[in-house]
């Protein structure tokens, strides 16, 4: 009865097919030169965001009657099977290059969506979204040992900030320790080493090959625990499991359109929008209440993640 859903990418993160923060900023790619448009890069990232958002709501919902091994594969099949097909129409290999870097990028970011999902079910959606998105905080963090990338002092002051709002939601009475929490921090953790396996992965394969690869990771990966209740799903929770997909998909969509409108560092910071709307959805549908210390933890979280775009070496987008 665990269920959550997952979040986003780096910039050239079309390759990511979870749900969950972004991290463009730290990819750095040669630009084409586009035709900048603000606006509609922010558009796009209103769509990318509620898209996000309503897929966080319907894993909540979903996981009243739809364990966590069930939403993750009916969302990766779904994606799997339209990335497939659009490779096929597009003339695109699916072939990956480096086996070994694409089997630990699908490996960690299956554990991070097992227990982002599992947090949902069991904490308010805004508290669950706001401590996955400390994904790009880990990223920071962990990048300089993992692929050899320099942190600077301010990305460090950063990290710190964040880590105080981390104790705010995961210890609000700064006592004892929410471990249905410590679920949701721990996706983040793990999104973080799945961006750094992307990061790494864009030297050798295609978005379209990670965000393929990793789907049917997945649905290999939830088939044989999903497979004894398939035969017991109502169309209604048919529907909302295939929304999932279709809102994972979408907000990529949005994600990845509002990146080739606008620069990369400016757009990044519009993706906590995902935090507010979900927030919004939990409020309304399921009557959360967020205690004081959680919103202000929750706040030093986006503003540290904020920061931290503007604190990476420009793109030059």
């Amino acid at each position: 009865m665990s269920s959550k859903g997952l979040g986003r990418g780096l910039e050239s993160i079309s390759e990511l097919a979870k749900d969950g923060p972004d991290l463009s900023s730290y990819v750095t790619l040669e630009s084409k030169n586009p035709v900048d448009s603000p606006k509609v890069a922010v558009l796009w990232m209103i769509f990318g965001s509620i898209c996000f958002g309503t897929m966080n709501a319907l894993v909540k919902w979903t996981s009243i009657n739809a364990d966590v091994w069930m939403i993750i594969f009916i969302r990766s099949l779904v994606i799997a099977l339209a990335v497939a097909i659009f490779a096929r129409f597009q003339g695109i290999s699916l072939k990956m290059n480096d086996p070994r870097k694409m089997f630990l990028r699908c490996l960690v970011g299956l554990i991070a969506m097992i227990l982002y999902f599992s947090a949902l079910s069991l904490i308010p959606i805004g508290q669950a979204v706001t401590l996955q998105y400390t994904a790009p905080l880990f990223v920071a963090l962990l990048s300089g040992s993992i692929i050899r990338e320099k942190v600077s002092t301010s990305v460090l002051i950063s990290l710190i900030t964040a880590f105080f709002g981390i104790i705010l939601i995961v210890s609000p009475d700064l006592d004892s320790i929410d471990p249905n929490a410590l679920l949701a921090l721990g996706s983040g953790f793990f999104a973080g080493l799945a961006y750094i396996f992307v990061r790494d992965l864009r030297k050798t394969d295609s978005p379209s090959t990670v965000v393929f690869w990793f789907a049917a990771f997945s649905v290999l990966g939830s088939v044989f625990q999903a497979a004894p209740e398939l035969s017991s799903l109502t169309w209604e929770m048919t529907a909302a499991l295939v929304g999932i997909g279709v809102g994972a998909g979408g907000g990529q969509v949005g994600i990845t359109m509002a990146y080739h409108q606008a620069n990369a560092a400016w757009v990044s910071a519009f993706s906590y929008l995902t935090v507010i709307i979900a927030t919004i959805y939990g409020i309304i549908l399921f009557d959360e209440v967020l205690s004081t210390k959680i919103i202000i933890g929750g706040l030093l979280i986006i503003g540290s993640g904020v920061a931290l775009i503007f604190f990476t070496p420009s793109t030059n987008e």
